[in-house]
């Protein structure tokens, strides 16, 4: 016989007996094949399937019972939570879907539902997009309680409209009111390289804001100095007059010493 005959007879034979001993060597002792031959998923040849798993394998004619089954599995777990749900003392009640005017603060809502409209501003935070709505029913709302509710609103976004629209209700409603002291306070530029700084600072001289409104402006624009250790720009600064720099330098001590 050539030897190109005794290998082709040979080497398989050679090889079965190579491949026999490598898995003998690594199959684990007779029990745990046992178990894993009974288990694919211990083996890891399946992954095991989770509460919310779907059911593996369903196909043909008994998918729709396979799918049946999960459905009443995913059913029957959700009255068991419902069950120890109501039974810590919880009721389920049906809530009806949120009523968008509301949510959106339409000023229209201030003609016969007032207060649901003021309700909601005080338990929300309004976006940026809503400053243009609160300022509207800043000037129009008939109660003081909508008013002031819809400046402080005003007062919680973070916006330059926001901050804008506060400017023009301190020129709008009436002074003395109970919104109209709450804006003062609220108007608090970036830093006094704002140009809403250079604004504020000019309405020191202003005639429409009575002595409080001025001082809280001045406070403000103190604290942010003292903050930032930065002062107002010498072109606003030199259009005040010697009674707004005398109130500035004021308040500017006042700050120092309350820090």
């Amino acid at each position: 016989m050539s030897i190109r005959k005794a290998l082709r007879w040979t080497v398989p034979p050679l090889a079965l007996l190579a491949l026999a001993a490598w898995y003998a060597s690594s199959t684990p002792v007779v029990g745990a094949q046992q178990r894993t031959s009974a288990s694919p998923h211990v083996a890891g040849m399946v992954p095991a399937p989770g509460p919310a798993a779907f059911p593996q394998g369903a196909a043909g004619p008994d998918s729709s019972a396979a799918v049946g089954k999960f459905v009443a599995q995913k059913n029957a777990e959700s009255a068991r939570e419902r069950d120890n749900f109501v039974h810590q003392g919880w009721q389920l009640v049906d809530v009806p879907a949120p009523d968008m005017r509301l949510v959106a603060l339409d000023p229209s809502l201030l003609k016969g539902r007032e207060r649901e409209l003021r309700q909601q501003i005080a338990s929300t935070v309004a976006s940026p997009d809503q400053a243009r709505n609160l300022a509207q029913i800043a000037r129009e709302a008939s109660e003081e309680p909508t008013q002031v509710a819809a400046v402080e609103a005003l007062g919680r976004i973070h916006s330059d409209e926001a901050q804008d629209r506060l400017l023009d209700l301190l020129h709008v409603l009436p002074d003395g009111t109970m919104a109209r002291r709450e804006i003062a306070p609220l108007l608090r530029p970036r830093d006094l390289s704002d140009p809403r700084a250079a604004t504020l600072a000019q309405l020191l001289d202003s005639s429409e804001l009575n002595p409080v409104e001025r001082k809280q402006i001045a406070f403000t624009l103190a604290l942010v100095g003292l903050r930032d250790r930065s002062e107002l720009p010498a072109s606003a600064t030199d259009k005040l007059s010697g009674d707004s720099r005398a109130l500035l330098a004021s308040m500017t001590s006042l700050a120092q010493f309350k820090r």
